[in-house]
């Protein structure tokens, strides 16, 4: 550990607005790093290597010009190391109590600064190790990363999940002791989460602060982890989806979408509802339909129509693509390509 000049400067700045004293603060060779008179500044204090060498308070009785003049040199330590020494130009007798005052003041800076400093510098590095972490195939079989996890006392093999988060800070928000917590995104923070209860406890602080929130399942592969967490998200925003919050809850619609199932006929046919008010109707009344699970009383009941307004849109529906909605297959691919038309529409809007 080295004295900083410009920190050096800003002490003996501010210290000296309360002492009628010049004060000079030199380095570990002796040089003089910062002062109230600049011109001695990178000169050498010849009190201050005797200060070094022998690592005690040592006054001045005598000038020695510009390499001294009458006051008191006391040793700057560090871990137990003599890094500095705080000189104050006076009679020594008078001056002494203020530069132990101006020594443990210093002190207690310069070991304050060092602990940001490797705080700072212990958690660039857990950042780096829990990207690497969620963007790795297989962890378990990545020397560099095993080393890196056994150094922060992290066990790969757990399971965890991954909840992903649409904010751009979590300063507020609690974390345990056993999760882990990142920017994925300027807006998207990712927490790496241990137990249930933890889980529980933080997705009521996205209910309570509205955030849009995608939780995986509990997975060891945490690469895999992160996809089920975004998907979640991605899928829940796409098709509208409510109290969507679990992978598992929309996995299904996650394999149906990535199956590229949907006919570009069907698509167009969609498109073209968007075009004039009945279309728009249509749209809502099967939107509607698919989630009330094909109840025609309760989707009339929600849009407050007639069920015979409900069932002649829905056969208008029926002709307008060639199915038939008393067909399961006919459900299931027209379910299938209203999807990729919510999608469509979410992509393009």
């Amino acid at each position: 550990m080295k004295l900083d000049p410009k920190l050096a400067q800003s002490i003996v700045d501010r210290m000296m607005e309360s002492i009628p004293y010049n004060i000079n603060m030199m380095n570990e060779k002796g040089y003089i790093i910062a002062s109230g008179d600049k011109k001695r500044i990178d000169t050498l204090h010849i009190g201050a290597i005797d200060t070094i060498q022998s690592g005690k308070t040592k006054p001045m009785i005598e000038s020695f010009g510009k390499f001294g003049q009458p006051g008191v040199n006391i040793p700057v330590q560090f871990q137990g190391e003599t890094i500095g020494v705080i000189g104050i130009t006076g009679d020594p007798k008078q001056v002494t109590p203020l530069a132990s005052l101006l020594k443990i003041s210093t002190e207690l800076l310069i070991s304050q600064i060092n602990n940001t400093k490797l705080e700072s510098q212990r958690k660039e590095s857990l950042n780096h190790f829990l990207y690497q972490w969620t963007n790795i195939d297989d962890p378990l079989v990545d020397s560099e990363l095993l080393l890196r996890a056994h150094n922060l006392n992290i066990d790969l093999t757990l399971k965890r999940f991954v909840i992903l988060i649409e904010t751009n800070s979590l300063n507020k928000l609690q974390l345990s002791n056993n999760d882990f917590s990142f920017s994925k995104t300027p807006e998207q923070q990712l927490i790496i989460v241990k137990s249930e209860n933890d889980l529980q406890r933080y997705l009521k602080f996205c209910h309570d602060n509205n955030l849009i929130v995608g939780v995986s399942n509990k997975d060891s592969n945490l690469k895999n982890a992160v996809k089920q967490a975004q998907a979640t998200i991605t899928i829940s925003q796409e098709l509208q989806l409510h109290n969507t919050f679990y992978f598992e809850q929309v996995k299904f619609l996650n394999q149906l979408l990535e199956s590229q199932l949907y006919s570009k006929k069907a698509l167009n046919v969609f498109k073209s509802f968007l075009k004039t008010k009945s279309g728009l109707e249509l749209l809502e009344t099967l939107d509607c339909y698919f989630k009330n699970n094909g109840n025609v009383t309760e989707t009339s009941s929600e849009l407050k129509v007639h069920r015979n307004t409900t069932n002649y849109r829905l056969n208008h529906i029926s002709e307008s693509f060639g199915l038939d909605l008393h067909v399961l297959t006919d459900v299931f691919e027209l379910y299938v390509n209203f999807l990729y038309f919510k999608k469509y529409q979410y992509e393009h809007k």
